[in-house]
């Protein structure tokens, strides 16, 4: 193997390296199985590394040396950013959860004390006689007499609570 191979065939543990750590975070693996496929194919065959690397050198030359930078990176951060929206956006949509049901709250408060009121006036309006009638039927009923001990009561009955 030359020089060469030696160069690609290290890019490609790299790239299967890459590969794990992505399984291992569950994360994206397009950008890493990319990698590995095109670096063991160029480790394999030098007519695809002479290719590659004209391709490349195409790409990255200029002012598409910027643009395909930029890419790289951010295909690079991609990877991470579904746990961190993930985590960003839970967090986010909690809090308007949160200030959403304090606000539902508040407004149903405000609203349940009118309608209680005018549910205990309507109320009020359709027993308020039959409440006063009742009341004033009590009111006539004669009180009991008192209650007086009957002759049968013993009168050593005390004794018989210390035996």
């Amino acid at each position: 193997m030359t020089r060469e191979a030696w160069v690609w065939f290290g890019l490609a543990m790299l790239s299967l390296l890459w590969c794990g750590v992505c399984l291992a975070l569950d994360g994206g693996l397009l950008l890493p199985a990319l990698a590995a496929t095109v670096t063991m194919i160029c480790a394999a065959d030098a007519s695809a590394r002479g290719r590659t690397a004209r391709g490349v050198g195409w790409v990255f030359s200029g002012s598409i040396w910027r643009t395909a930078l930029i890419l790289v990176g951010a295909l690079m951060l991609i990877q991470l950013l579904p746990v961190e929206m993930a985590l960003l956006l839970a967090g986010d949509v909690l809090a308007y959860v949160e200030v959403l049901a304090a606000v539902g709250l508040i407004a149903a408060n405000t609203r349940l004390k009118a309608v209680v009121e005018a549910t205990r006036r309507a109320v009020e309006g359709w027993l308020g006689p039959v409440l006063r009638t009742r009341t004033a039927a009590r009111a006539i009923r004669s009180p009991r007499p008192p209650r007086r001990p009957s002759s049968a009561d013993d009168a050593d009955g005390r004794g018989w609570a210390f035996a």
